[in-house]
């Protein structure tokens, strides 16, 4: 179904709210929460180093082995190798030449039968409810910043979805980026991008996989139809990628969860022509919003998640995604604070009258934003799974981004899987891949919170120069990835490929690598 209809039948609904029933979500915020100003600044990190197993929150610097970011990845090209022509041919049109710029910036399974659902899902499929509307919580403000945001107490409503998600008890996934956007979106009608996207569905199911991390907002945008954010700028056809994107995904038995990044926007050139009429683009306008509401931090526009308006902007925008499309999961990544830099939120924190240190103060708003997201998910679909991908270096989460990855693995509430990119091999001086798979295994302690591993597949035939004695791992070595698929078995946790062309459509210069990466990973099911 789609929101247009939702905001067609919006006066129905409400009506019906006092004969089906309103539910109020409550508020899982802890009490001492203020809402305060600003935001900005880029991610810096240190060289990386050696860590060690902590029992302990940490304290110290990060390490800095930078997560990969989709915008740093080296462009890759359209030519297979002879080794994988039994890959899906894809009918799309070329790679984009655009290169990304943003060096600063890091980055009980079921079979399944053609025609049915997975045993786990067709034996508790229910019958569509009757619609209940959703009251999506605010922020409780302080008396200090009350007045600040006014605007935000209003409240939104969505009805609740009765879709039955299609999940597994361990995901083996890929991720589908903005970056193959270029590729089999970008100038693209209808008809090619459903061709493109059903074999790059066909590769996925190939590998094993049962589930997708269908890429639906980059940038403050949507490739999805949204009356909150733009139209994303790969989106060039009209038509609705997402709810092709589900109905390919659920043909094949694959599970799609709509994946976002919450609080990156554009950049300062693009955030010029940002549309007025979207929340985004007024608080652009807005001089007394500017700065704080939204800030820019090396040209690069962020949402500041001290605000309860800002907040409840991504909680909609959620709450829109799984009320109006039948997705499974909802998954957000590792793009939190940008910066360290105090200046980056110094009023905020002023005005705050927190007793908190600024980083724990930091620290608390994720996870109150990430608990609001949460509560979103939930609301909207109470089987719909909420995911987050921080970077695999537990360091840099909570030093440097802010994202206190040690509460959200133990608490219930604030997520129902964890998928750290454990972009590491092996040989990783500072952060090898079996020492570090284990540290995160015994980081989650709570039993509503499940492992995924995000494994490197963009690494494959390629230097890694910040892995010390590992640099040219994964150049010597064909197997990585299978290797590392084959641990995941031992602490059932599942497995996500980053991402979907650096294994089927790799770059000329390492397509040998990838074919036999590929290879080794089919010969192993």
């Amino acid at each position: 179904m789609k929101y247009n209809i939702f905001k067609k039948t919006a006066s129905l609904l409400l009506a019906l709210s006092l004969t089906c029933g309103c539910t109020a979500v409550t508020d899982e915020l802890p009490d001492n929460y203020t809402e305060t100003d600003l935001i900005t600044e880029t991610k810096t990190f240190s060289s990386e180093t050696t860590t060690t197993e902590q029992s302990t929150i940490p304290t110290s610097e990060a390490s800095s082995e930078t997560t990969v970011s989709e915008e740093t990845e080296l462009s890759e090209g359209s030519d297979i190798s002879e080794n994988t022509a039994s890959i899906t041919t894809e009918t799309s049109s070329p790679p984009s030449s655009e290169t990304e710029t943003e060096a600063a910036e890091t980055v009980s399974e079921t079979q399944f039968v053609p025609g049915t659902l997975p045993t786990e899902a067709s034996q508790t499929i229910a019958t569509a409810p009757s619609i209940t509307i959703v009251t999506i919580p605010t922020i409780t403000q302080s008396s200090e910043t009350a007045s600040l945001t006014a605007s935000a107490e209003t409240e939104s409503y969505y009805p609740q979805s009765s879709y039955y998600p299609l999940n597994f008890d361990r995901q083996k996934a890929v991720w589908v980026s903005y970056l193959e956007y270029d590729r089999i979106m970008r100038d693209s009608d209808e008809a090619a991008f459903t061709n493109a996207l059903n074999a790059c569905f066909d590769n996925i199911s190939s590998l094993g996989c049962n589930t997708v991390y269908f890429q639906v907002r980059v940038y403050g945008d949507a490739y999805y139809e949204s009356s909150l954010f733009p139209k994303g700028d790969r989106l060039t056809g009209d038509y609705d990628p997402l709810e092709i994107a589900v109905r390919s995904a659920h043909d094949r038995g694959l599970s799609i969860h709509a994946w976002i990044n919450p609080m990156r926007l554009m950049t300062d050139s693009q955030m010029k022509s940002y549309p007025q009429s979207y929340k985004i683009g007024e608080w652009y306008s807005d001089p007394s919003k500017n700065g704080k509401y939204i800030v820019n931090s090396a040209g690069r526009w962020y949402i500041n998640p001290a605000y309860a308006e800002t907040v409840s902007l991504i909680c909609d925008g959620i709450s829109e995604i799984v009320t109006a499309y039948d997705v499974d999961g909802v998954q957000i990544d590792d793009y939190f604070y940008p910066t360290t830099n105090e200046s980056f939120d110094s009023a905020a924190y002023a005005s705050s009258g927190t007793s908190l240190s600024l980083a724990d103060w930091r620290r608390d708003n994720v996870t109150k934003m990430v608990r609001r997201m949460y509560d979103a998910v939930h609301s909207a679909n109470p089987k719909v799974l909420f995911g987050i991908s921080p970077q695999g270096n537990t360091d840099n989460n909570f030093n440097d981004l802010y994202a206190d990855i040690y509460t959200w693995c133990s608490t219930s509430g604030c997520c129902d899987y964890i998928c750290p990119q454990i972009y590491f091999g092996f040989e990783n001086t500072a952060q090898p891949y079996a020492e570090t798979v284990d540290k995160w295994d015994k980081l989650v302690t709570s039993p509503d919170v499940k492992l995924v591993i995000g494994l490197a597949a963009y690494k494959s035939g390629t230097e890694d120069k910040y892995a010390g004695n590992g640099v040219r791992e994964w150049i010597s070595s064909n197997d990585i990835l299978a290797r590392q698929r084959e641990l995941t078995d031992i602490y059932n946790a599942g497995y996500a490929f980053f991402r979907y062309d650096s294994l089927f459509l790799p770059a000329p210069a390492v397509a040998a690598s990838v074919s036999a990466e590929l290879n080794n990973l089919k010969a192993q099911q």
